[in-house]
């Protein structure tokens, strides 16, 4: 990788990642001037990141006007739910046929971290775990792409995800599943992990309706 295209990628990652845990919220003008001047480097691989998010659907572009942060669009949070909830039921007859007791104790692990991060001031840390948690079921299951592809698509999705942590902080219900899931590895109960997995991610869809009425300004 040359100088160039690592810049550009350096670039594209941090105004991603700050899109993503909401320093910079949805509305907000993020022109290439102002972005160039935010993270100290020159226009041409801020315009390339803003083409990025913009393909991502993380930012808008209105030409010869100006550019933002883009608004969480409700119906691409659910189309992205459906994806993320249809691909991981569907991985869980392989990831208990697969899952070793060293597997279920690194799940367990994760959870003992997660209980560290409750607060909403350490929101992003649960979210980097708690992603990893759900990771480690396509990962055994031998579905790393189906898990890239979440990760690449479900841009709005996860920043509900944020919001709802920044704003409001972990709910011990997130935990409660995340325990029953591992409950269910240790049996290799199928259709018990399978179920918990449907209740954990449709938390989501309340949570939405509630951040939706709370936060109006990001939707």
């Amino acid at each position: 990788m040359n100088n160039s295209n690592s810049l550009n990628d350096v670039t594209y990652n941090r105004i991603k990642e700050d899109i993503m845990n909401m320093t910079l919220e949805p509305g907000m003008d993020v022109s290439v001037q102002k972005l160039s001047e935010r993270y100290g480097v020159s226009r041409t691989p801020v315009r390339e990141a803003v083409v990025r998010l913009q393909q991502s659907g993380l930012v808008e572009i209105y030409p010869q006007r100006k550019t933002v942060v883009s608004k969480i669009d409700l119906q691409r949070v659910r189309e992205e739910w459906f994806i993320r909830t249809s691909l991981e039921s569907a991985v869980i007859d392989e990831f208990i046929r697969k899952c070793s007791e060293l597997v279920a104790d690194t799940m367990q692990e994760l959870i003992n971290k997660q209980k560290k991060y409750m607060d909403k001031k350490y929101f992003r840390e649960f979210y980097i775990k708690d992603n990893r948690f759900h990771q480690l079921i396509f990962q055994t299951a031998g579905e790393e792409l189906s898990w890239f592809t979440i990760e690449e698509v479900a841009s709005h999705y996860n920043r509900i995800r944020l919001l709802y942590g920044k704003m409001e902080g972990v709910q011990p219900s997130d935990i409660d599943k995340h325990v029953k899931m591992v409950a269910a590895t240790r049996k290799r109960d199928v259709e018990g992990m399978r179920k918990v997995v449907m209740e954990h991610s449709n938390t989501l869809l309340d949570r939405v309706q509630s951040m939706s009425g709370q936060y109006p300004q990001f939707f």
